[in-house]
């Protein structure tokens, strides 16, 4: 599957990630209230925003009578289900993506996807593979602010960003030579924040 030519384009290093699933009432109003109370307590993403591998993620509930009605002419759907949509994007292969989602975010998994129609749970991680390809919906289009950074490449560079800073304003009365020799210090301490930027190679 190769994502699906890192979707579309094979340019960059994240990948655009759409599964949706349907839902019963009952489900819409409990998920509805877990990601109201996921929003309000921010402390609930911390384990999220800590993942190297995740740009973006979003949980959307959309009820049955809510989907766009584009045009006159177009029929009228009368849909049996509420659905949830799980938007997001990663960086690296799907697999391992799923794998250590599965591995660390279980729990608000569990919690929000128990409710879709079908749902093997998040462990083991084989039968939710099946059930997300089985539900996701690859994107034509997706917007990168920095298509060929990672999530941990972006950290690097505000870091990064941030020692530059302090030695220039450090910097500025050293003679050439001891400038020399504290520009290459900081060059061997931030070797390791100077990644690659650009698409992933084949």
């Amino acid at each position: 599957m190769a994502d699906r030519a890192r979707n579309k384009d094979g340019l960059g290093k994240a990948v655009a990630f759409n599964v949706i699933t349907p839902m019963n009432r009952f489900g819409t109003w409990v998920v509805s209230l877990v990601l109201w109370i996921f929003d309000r307590r921010k402390s609930t993403q911390n384990t999220a925003k800590a993942l190297a591998f995740l740009p973006f993620v979003h949980w959307v509930v959309v009820k049955r009578n809510c989907f766009p009605h584009l045009d006159d002419q177009q029929p009228t759907e009368k849909l049996n289900y509420d659905y949830l949509f799980f938007l997001s994007t990663f960086n690296g292969p799907w697999s391992p993506y799923i794998e250590a989602f599965a591995d660390v975010l279980y729990v608000p998994l569990d919690i929000v996807w128990f409710w879709s129609i079908g749902y093997p749970l998040a462990r083991p991680v084989g039968p939710l593979k099946a059930y997300i390809q089985r539900n996701q919906v690859e994107s034509d289009h997706s917007y990168s602010a920095y298509p060929g950074a990672s999530v941990r490449d972006v950290r690097a560079g505000l870091e990064l960003r941030s020692q530059l800073d302090e030695f220039a304003e450090a910097s500025r009365e050293l003679s050439p030579e001891r400038f020399a020799v504290e520009f290459n210090r900081l060059l061997v301490g931030v070797q390791n924040k100077l990644g690659t930027f650009g698409p992933v190679p084949e």
